[in-house]
């Protein structure tokens, strides 16, 4: 079911005030090109889908106290993008990501299996129960009416600030996760431990990006409007069910290899 304008100018309300997006004056960075990738993060975060009805540019100008014209030059720079198409007399629509994702092909499941554990820390920044995201629980082959759990973790390589991670699991699944500290260290362990739960495959996808939540921007200890790499993703456990949605945050400097070994015919 697409929704409705109104609908999703709520949406934008509520994640402008959980991101707490600041847009900065007097940056380098235009301002409607730092509106407009504030915009395209909220396009990406799972809540809008291809044919959705897009915040008119009142709602927008409101919820970032900008001027109708620098609204407008970001809504042409989304359209331009691919990320948004207007209809004449209809409105203004979400496509879907126009963007190639690419696949990361390695055997490591959880990043904390590709670093030292001694020099591999995490920090639980968040832990709570949500509402129902219909997105999220679509991913998830949740019913529409279940709660998720929510943990985001800062993952730290000598002491240094190295990801921020967003893990959004069901919430009756999982229950007391996050209560205690991790298997050494590492969600994907808990949940075989302790839950019997093993995580059996990984997708995932990553993409160059900007920081535009200033929770991110501290953790990280960067910027605003930073580059990083936003690296996205499912988890399956036993009989390919989707136990996990992942978002990760990595700053600048972090390079991900991965290994592509042909088959012999």
């Amino acid at each position: 079911m697409n929704m409705d304008g109104d609908y999703a100018e709520q949406l934008l309300v509520d994640f402008a005030e959980r991101t707490k997006v600041q847009l900065v004056g007097d940056s380098q960075i235009p301002l409607y090109h730092q509106l407009a990738r504030v915009l395209q993060k909220f396009i990406q975060n799972d809540f809008l889908q291809a044919g959705d009805r897009f915040p008119s540019e009142e709602a927008v100008g409101a919820c970032f106290n900008v001027s109708r014209p620098t609204v407008n030059k970001a809504i042409q720079e989304l359209l331009a993008d691919g990320w948004l198409n207007r209809v004449r007399g209809r409105g203004t629509f979400i496509n879907k990501d126009p963007h190639v994702q690419l696949s990361l092909l390695n055997d490591k499941l959880s990043l904390v299996e590709q670093f030292p554990r001694h020099k591999f820390k995490y920090r639980l920044i968040h832990k709570r129960i949500e509402a129902p995201i219909p997105r999220i629980n679509q991913i998830l082959g949740l019913e529409p009416d279940e709660p998720l759990l929510y943990l985001r973790r800062l993952r730290l390589m000598d002491e240094q600030p190295l990801l921020v991670c967003d893990s959004i699991l069901p919430a009756e699944r999982f229950p007391g996760l996050g209560e205690h500290p991790f298997v050494n260290g590492s969600l994907y362990a808990t949940l075989d431990q302790e839950y019997g739960c093993p995580v059996l495959r990984s997708e995932r996808s990553v993409e160059a990006s900007e920081v535009v939540e200033c929770e991110v921007a501290t953790l990280l200890n960067v910027p605003l409007l930073s580059p990083i790499l936003l690296l996205t993703g499912i988890a399956f456990a036993e009989g390919d069910e989707p136990v996990e949605y992942i978002k990760s945050y990595l700053r600048e400097g972090v390079s991900l290899k991965s290994t592509v070994q042909r088959k012999p015919t």
